[in-house]
């Protein structure tokens, strides 16, 4: 954005020459005359988006001003109706701040003086604009005489007054124009404002990414505060520049030929350090000024695509360490994770012509806009939004401003890139870099990107192509990863990773899934024997670990969880023969000649589940405990290790599944089962042991109703027999054509539907 002055004799003699008429009473000019030519300069400042009630609200705030501040003199000795109007110009130009905050700016001094009440301006102009300024105000009241003893405190004191950052923003442009008119103060003020921008608005703006307004505020502190040395270092730097200038040019002459070779949109500049932090540097390293080598640096600012901008950044940065050799240990990477206040930019430092180091900046023309304005930059955008945006735009500000920065020698080997060798340099879709170790496959970037990505992961994509997962992965690849949430990891993994992190990963996701199917497990044979009124004791797992030849408990919960166990065997165990007072069970088959349909179990790519969005669903199971039929209701269950299971409304197990795993359940409702699809019920029968009830009872099933039988067990006892039959059954219609036919026969009690666990 191009600067525009925000002083000058011009904004000022209109107003003495228009204020001394109203004094002499020459002319009777109204207040709103009088301010048009400042409101129309102030305009210029603003977004070009601003509509009629905004700008009416703006010239409201500037006529105001004028009334109650043009005979107030501020710190600085002119008014604070031109203080005001300066301030606003700052905050909409070189903050790029909404009318809202153009407004509070032109406000904040004629209520902190007194001259306006806080709830005349909340009656005139709104809440928002009101609880701003009287925020403001707060602030400027703050004592500050002992700010140096504990300056931590100060800012947090500083941030309980200010509810909207735009209270902050606005008291940065405040000071900030205090401090470009520092000759003007009286000496009182001089000393006060030096130690209040050093040590608290210098470390905010600093906090906010605002650099430019940092280094200002820096620079003049300085210039005022130590006024010899300021002079020294400005007038070496100015005898260096010539020789500087000629060695810029050639610095960056070859990297503008590989840039333009490679067809890249880029500007180049140059950057002197401040003198203020060349000052620091030279204080805490024990320098003299020609001991610091890095007096400035090179920014290449380039034309991206938001999607493309890390890749391009990184191959500008390949393009120049190939030109001059980079100093490992100055690289510095905010692309990759930007800063906690947002800034964003590849750093490094490299040895140019003659053996000097030059420091060499690469970002994007985005990346640049919120370096030089910091988050402020997005505000223009976010004022004129709804207002939860705006809540959570002023909630960040807050969240960043509450956590210091850390210094320079916080930095860690995270924040470092070491280039060497044994590194490769690979991309996510959207551009985020990865660094691993030479030799890493995609299963070992799918696990850096994170764990649970990593134990779903069954392949890849390197740039555009479908890859295994042990592919090997070379430098500038773009890997996308594949995954499937029925994928779980195996030992063979262990054999596919190149990285130590990754095979620890791989360690600690194989002991999960066995923790979790055998607590699946242990869930069900728990839910079992409660089911068989057994107690569930050390006694009685012990003889399950004996019966099915376990050799801990562990590897018996384990075994059931992965049905390597039918849970419905574990009755044997404890009830392993008939009563002596029943007769034999007579056991018959399927009818000869009939061939029994495929269950659901051997067919479920036949029977289509439909979930609540109305997306089909093929891979899932039908429950145990209650077999559902098509034509039941349903609803789904999302387990740990099987997917999702089917149950019955009215399955025994659904009261406890909703109230202990609500967020499990999934809604689901029939689609269309194939032709060839059956599903297992089990029947219970119960009538008069007669001659010949047997054959009567299949002969309906099979033979009358076309129902295929899988099993079926007829007991007597005391002249009444209890048939238990599993038939293959179409749908729910069906079973209940089949149940009304069976009741029909003579000498049948009950006919009605059970659950194989409660039974079998």
């Amino acid at each position: 954005m191009k600067r525009v002055p925000v002083f000058g004799m011009s904004s000022i003699r209109p107003l003495k020459t228009n204020y001394l008429r109203m004094k002499k009473n020459e002319t009777a000019l109204e207040p709103e005359e009088l301010s048009a030519p400042d409101f129309y300069d102030l305009l210029a400042y603003c977004p070009a988006s601003l509509n009629e009630a905004e700008k009416s609200l703006l010239k409201k705030a500037l006529v105001l001003s004028r009334e109650r501040g043009a005979s107030h003199p501020s710190k600085s000795g002119e008014s604070y109706y031109i203080h005001s109007i300066d301030v606003a110009k700052i905050v909409a130009s070189e903050m790029g701040l909404g009318y809202t905050s153009v407004v509070c700016a032109l406000l904040h001094d004629i209520v902190n003086e007194g001259n306006v009440p806080v709830e005349e301006v909340k009656e005139m102009f709104g809440e928002q604009i009101g609880n701003i300024v009287e925020g403001m105000s707060k602030i400027s009241s703050m004592q500050t005489a002992k700010i140096a003893l504990n300056t931590e405190n100060y800012i947090k004191l500083f941030l309980s007054y200010s509810d909207d950052v735009r209270i902050i923003l606005i008291k940065l442009a405040d000071r900030l124009h205090y401090m470009r008119r520092f000759t003007l103060l009286s000496l009182l003020n001089k000393e006060r404002l030096l130690s209040e921008t050093s040590l608290l608005y210098s470390p905010i703006a600093h906090r906010l990414g605002l650099y430019n307004i940092k280094t200002e505020l820096e620079e003049l502190t300085m210039k005022y505060a130590e006024p010899d040395t300021y002079r020294s270092i400005s007038n070496k730097l100015n005898e260096f520049k010539q020789i500087q200038d000629k060695y810029i040019s050639e610095f960056i002459e070859p990297i503008q030929k590989e840039l333009t070779e490679h067809g890249f949109e880029f500007e180049i500049k140059s950057r002197t350090k401040s003198v203020f932090s060349i000052w620091n540097k030279m204080k805490k390293q024990n320098l003299d000024f020609e001991q610091v080598y890095d007096l400035f640096a090179i920014r290449i600012i380039i034309n991206s695509d938001e999607k493309k901008e890390k890749e391009d950044c990184w191959h500008i940065y390949s393009i120049v360490t190939n030109i001059y050799k980079p100093d490992p240990d100055r690289m510095r990477d905010w692309i990759t994770k930007a800063k906690l206040n947002g800034y964003r930019s590849l750093h490094t430092t490299v040895i140019g012509p003659r053996g000097k180091w030059v420091e060499v900046q690469i970002r994007t023309r985005r990346m640049d806009e919120d370096a030089e304005k910091g988050h402020s930059a997005h505000w223009k955008y976010k004022e004129s939004s709804n207002e939860d945006q705006s809540d959570d735009w002023l909630k960040r500000m807050r969240e960043i401003l509450e956590k210091p920065l850390p210094g320079e020698a916080a930095f860690t080997g995270d924040h470092k890139m070491q280039l060497y060798s044994d590194k490769v340099f690979a991309f996510t879709p959207d551009g985020d870099l990865k660094i691993l170790s030479n030799g890493a496959t995609v299963l070992d970037f799918a696990f850096e990107i994170h764990s649970n990505v990593g134990t779903k992961c069954t392949g890849g994509k390197v740039n555009g192509k479908i890859v295994p997962m042990k592919h090997e992965l070379h430098n500038g690849d773009r890997v996308e990863i594949l995954t499937s949430k029925n994928q779980k990891p195996n030992t063979d993994w262990l054999n596919w990773v190149a990285t130590t992190r990754s095979k620890n990963k791989i360690r600690r996701a194989l002991k999960d899934f066995e923790y979790k199917e055998a607590s699946a497990g242990k869930e069900l044979l728990n839910r079992k024997l409660s089911q068989l009124k057994l107690t569930i004791n050390d006694e009685a797992i012990n003889k399950l670990v004996a019966h099915f030849k376990q050799s801990t408990p562990l590897d018996l919960y384990q075994s059931i969880g992965t049905e390597k166990i039918d849970i419905s065997l574990i009755r044997e165990v404890f009830f392993p023969s008939a009563k002596p007072e029943e007769k034999p069970a007579e056991v018959i088959k399927p009818a000869e000649g009939l061939k029994p349909e495929e269950s659901i179990e051997a067919a479920s790519s036949e029977a289509i589940i439909i979930l609540n969005d109305s997306s089909e669903l093929r891979d899932f199971k039908l429950a145990k405990c209650c077999h559902p039929v098509f034509g039941d209701d349903i609803f789904g269950f999302v387990t740990i290790i099987k997917g999702i299971t089917i149950h019955r409304s009215d399955c025994p197990n659904a009261k406890q599944l909703h109230h202990k795993y609500d967020y499990r359940i999934v809604k689901t409702n029939w689609g269309h089962p194939g032709s060839l699809t059956a599903f297992l019920a089990h029947l219970r029968i119960i009538g008069m042991d007669e001659v010949g009830m047997l054959s009567t009872i299949t002969d309906v099933i099979s033979k009358e109703m076309n129902v295929n039988i899988r099993e079926a067990t007829i007991n007597s006892k005391n002249g009444k027999f209890e048939g238990l039959i599993t038939v293959f059954i179409k749908n729910k219609r069906q079973m209940d054509f089949l149940f009304q036919r069976l009741r029909q026969i003579k000498g049948v009690l009950k006919v009605s539907r059970i659950d194989k666990e409660k039974s079998l």
